[in-house]
């Protein structure tokens, strides 16, 4: 039997459900979350702690309400924006 201890730190193999209900349907999510991961990866400055890969820090950041549905409606910004 193969057992799985998880630590009580957020990571990765956490269900997205409430990334869902902060934003109100899975498509925009992924809108939102591949936005967002976008920005991460080009030096864009996270809103939650660091440490986590841009897909997880997304999702953490729309779970703590840093990025909301209003993301989608904003004209996108080319330059990395840092601090």
């Amino acid at each position: 039997m193969i057992t799985k201890t998880y630590s009580s730190e957020r990571t990765a193999g956490l269900s997205s459900q409430a990334a869902v209900e902060a934003i109100g349907n899975r498509y925009a999510l992924i809108l939102i979350g591949a936005r967002r991961m976008r920005e991460l990866g080009r030096g864009d400055a996270p809103r939650v702690n660091k440490g986590h890969s841009p897909a997880v820090t997304a999702l953490l950041e729309i779970e703590a309400g840093k990025v909301g549905v209003d993301y989608l409606l904003r004209e996108q910004e080319l330059e990395p924006q840092i601090g």
